[in-house]
Formats: C-alpha cells, structure tokens, sequence
C-alpha cells in the first residue's frame, strides 16, 4: 500500500483537469468510463490505415474497444481521454502490475487525432501521464514504438524521455512486415523530493 505521506492521493474516479491547447482549445482530461465505448470506437475509426498498420493493437475493431469498455480496470490499465465538447479527440493510457519484478513499472502509450497534433496535446497528456504515474508510485515509464514514428519519439523526448534501446525487426505491422522497435523512458522523480510540484 503506498504511504500517502510521501505520495499525494489520486482518486481516479473523480479525477478530471481542465486544459488550454498552444491554439486556446479548452479541453478536458479524465479517465475512460464505460460508456465511452462508443465514441472511443469513433475516435480510433478514424485513424489513418497508414498509421494503424503501426499500432499494437487493432484499434479499429468495434469488439476490441467493447472489450476495453467493459474490462475497466484502473489498477492494471489507467485510459485518460482528452475531450474537446464532449468528443474525444487523444487516447493515454498507462499499463502496470500490482506484483512481480515489473510492479515499479507503467508501460505509457498515446494517440492524438491528426486535427490537433502540433498543438502541443500530445506533450500535455505526457506530461499528465508523468504526474499520475508519481502518485500511483510507479518510478519508470517506458514507450515501446516503431522506431520510424519520429513524431511520437519527439513529443517523448520533449517530454523527459530517453532512447533506452532500439531493437531490429522485432515487431511487425498490420501487413506483416518486420518493424525496429524504439524503447524510450523516463524515471520519475524520487518520492521523497520535497521539491517536486505536485498538485491534483
């Protein structure tokens, strides 16, 4: 259990924080909730196949996005939707587990909607990532991606991340191709830094 006097309390349930993009966009982060099902399946439909050919999972299957709907579990998946008037417009979620020799770990993952990358959202919802991960005591994130979406390795490094490693040919895409596979990282800042602004 952590010890709330070094870590600040996070209830995921009532977490929401507002946002202003480079472009005055106001938009709104909180977690995933069951009947975003829907809209989820809207925002990932819409993905580019030339992009989904490089994510892990198919997010384009309408049973997938159900699954993820009605197998919430904040414990071991944390989904943080950034929405624009009700529309989810990015898609951060943190992957973790409660034992083992991974337990300080949260593997990060992101998805901006092409209308409002370069905006600096992507960097936003890291950054956010970042600040959840310190209160659920994780020490490290870690982004695993192909090692050609410079992009996502950009915002990442902007970010605080570092290249950890690059591995040859070790995933492949939708067509079955074989893709470099980028690993990047970050430590969090250590619990006991007095210094570190924290504020839910």
């Amino acid at each position: 259990m952590l010890d709330h006097k070094i870590f600040p309390k996070i209830d995921l349930n009532t977490y929401h924080k507002e946002a202003v993009l480079k472009d005055g966009t106001k938009i709104l982060l909180r977690p995933m909730v069951p009947e975003d099902q829907e809209a989820l399946y809207e925002f990932f439909k819409a993905v580019p196949e030339e992009e989904a050919r490089y994510l892990r999972d198919d997010v384009k299957s309408r049973l997938l996005i159900e699954s993820w709907a009605k197998n919430l579990d904040y414990e071991r998946t944390l989904p943080i939707l950034a929405l624009k008037d009700h529309i989810i417009i990015a898609d951060a979620t943190i992957h973790r587990r409660q034992f083992g020799w991974k337990w300080h770990l949260g593997t990060v993952r992101i998805f901006v909607h092409n209308d409002y990358r370069n905006l600096g959202l992507g960097e936003l919802m890291v950054d956010e990532l970042a600040r959840i991960a310190y209160g659920l005591g994780i020490e490290k994130l870690i982004l695993e991606i192909p090692d050609t979406n410079t992009a996502v390795i950009n915002t990442f490094t902007k970010a605080g991340f570092h290249r950890a490693a690059v591995i040859p040919n070790m995933v492949k895409d939708r067509q079955n191709m074989p893709v470099d596979l980028a690993v990047m990282m970050k430590d969090i800042k250590p619990p006991l830094d007095e210094s570190y602004d924290y504020d839910f």
